[in-house]
């Protein structure tokens, strides 16, 4: 049914859930892991897969090539409003008129040759935050990016950009069609999110994936049993899962099982021990933290910060990934109160990733980590009745790290020249960037993962 405001409409998104809407083609965590296993990993795989495959693969993947790039996908939903978040200077007087009391302040020390201001909540964080590693060139911004003719819908939008189609059949993610044809079929480490569920962004049909939500609790467990009656009790699960002869065919699959959650515990408990905090449960898409001041790491009680701190660590661990997700937690849908809400989740959003650029950067994988991070539509120029923004086209990403081509990627879309809408003018479309990634970065053809790609314009994005 047709939404009878299409700048408004935001109940078809938010109450549909991720797994209503991608049906995930692998197996649920505890029919994979067996029966005794925590619940900080869940891997989807088209078909069985012996635990000790997987753990080879991984293995085999990172050693074919320790240097190998690696892709980071970052989303920040709700849709994130460009002109807040990196003002383009000589628009600003349009800019105001159109905003009123909601229009922000002006920085006065703009960068890339004066022409950009970011939101000030872009300096929370380490060494200035977003704003830090725009100036030090660490950032490449895409104002104007979106679809042709763009929905509006979150549903639609989140879609289109998950699966790099404009369609609404079922269909895989783009990353995941990238592992389809270039990853492999034994490492389901090669793809994943760091968050409770696979971000469809990475759904595939044969290749395996895997979602982290903490690897805190991988290790194996039973209930109410601790040290050192723990380690006695594993001593005997163990004996009970030795072969015996004389088992019948039922008591031999028990044997085996058991067997199998005893291997996952052995090889996933010394990852560990060595991980950072567990990621703090989430609550509602408002959920963010509250960053005030200058902080040097991750901001305490960010999931989102979390998240990408855990992600931080695993791909430190040498598991063969090649392309990664992390979902933001703050909601960028800002209709009402947009100044109070966009500052709030902006330092979030920014603190995090600036924490997460460095712990990479100290672990020795600046130059093979590329974050890129969108959002599924902007917002409208002439601020609503509520001191907000509602739905509009030509949204904002960035990519971000050591190796990115710094500065304005894209043509900045002109507010003295809107659309017949009244909505920013779409200046690249997101695949577009898609196909300049995968081959600029990832090193392979686009064609066979973003459909039509040949027709898309390529946006210099790597150094």
């Amino acid at each position: 049914m047709a939404r009878s405001n299409p700048y408004t409409g935001c109940e078809d998104f938010h109450r549909t859930t991720a797994s209503a809407r991608h049906p995930s083609v692998g197996v649920s965590r505890r029919q994979f892991l067996g029966w005794g296993v925590a619940s900080g990993l869940t891997l989807y795989t088209a078909r069985a897969m012996p635990l000790a495959h997987w753990m080879e693969g991984a293995a085999e993947a990172a050693a074919a090539d320790r240097d190998a790039r690696i892709l980071v996908s970052v989303f920040l939903p709700g849709g994130l409003d460009l002109l807040d978040s990196f003002m383009e200077v000589t628009q600003y007087p349009t800019y105001s008129r159109l905003r009123g009391k909601s229009a922000r302040s002006l920085s006065v020390d703009a960068l890339l040759g004066g022409t950009i201001s970011p939101h000030p909540s872009l300096e929370a964080g380490r060494d200035g935050g977003i704003r830090g590693l725009l100036s030090a060139g660490k950032v490449g911004l895409l104002p104007g990016i979106d679809y042709a003719n763009p929905d509006l819908s979150h549903f639609h939008s989140r879609l289109f950009w998950e699966t790099g189609t404009i369609t609404s059949q079922q269909t895989t993610g783009w990353l995941g069609r990238w592992l389809d044809q270039h990853g492999t079929g034994a490492n389901p480490f090669q793809g994943l999110t760091s968050g409770s569920r696979l971000s469809p962004t990475l759904l595939t049909t044969r290749a395996p994936v895997s979602s982290v939500e903490s690897i805190q609790a991988t290790e194996m467990k039973i209930p109410s049993v601790e040290d050192p009656n723990r380690r006695r009790a594993m001593r005997v699960y163990g004996n009970l899962a030795r072969p015996q002869r004389g088992d019948g065919e039922g008591r031999a699959s028990a044997r085996a099982g058991a067997r199998y959650a005893q291997d996952v515990s052995d090889r996933l408990s010394p990852l560990a021990g060595k991980a950072p905090p567990a990621v703090e449960p989430g609550g509602d898409v408002d959920s963010v933290a509250q960053v005030g001041g200058k902080i040097s790491g991750y901001p305490q009680g960010s999931q989102f910060g979390g998240h990408l701190r855990q992600l931080a660590f695993l791909l430190d661990q040498n598991l063969g990934t090649r392309v990664a997700t992390v979902d933001g937690r703050a909601d960028f849908d800002t209709h009402q109160n947009q100044p109070e809400r966009l500052a709030e989740a902006l330092s979030d959003v920014s603190a995090s990733l600036a924490a997460f650029q460095h712990d990479l950067e100290t672990r020795g994988l600046g130059d093979r980590v590329l974050t890129f991070v969108w959002t599924e539509f902007g917002r409208r120029p002439q601020a609503n009745s509520s001191n907000g923004s509602d739905h509009g086209a030509g949204g904002i990403g960035w990519t971000m790290g050591n190796q990115v081509a710094p500065g304005l990627r894209t043509e900045y879309p002109s507010l003295r020249n809107l659309d017949a809408q009244g909505n920013l003018k779409v200046t690249v479309d997101f695949r577009s960037v898609y196909a300049s990634l995968i081959e600029q970065w990832l090193g392979t053809p686009a064609d066979g993962i973003i459909p039509d790609a040949g027709s898309f314009p390529r946006v210099s994005l790597v150094r």
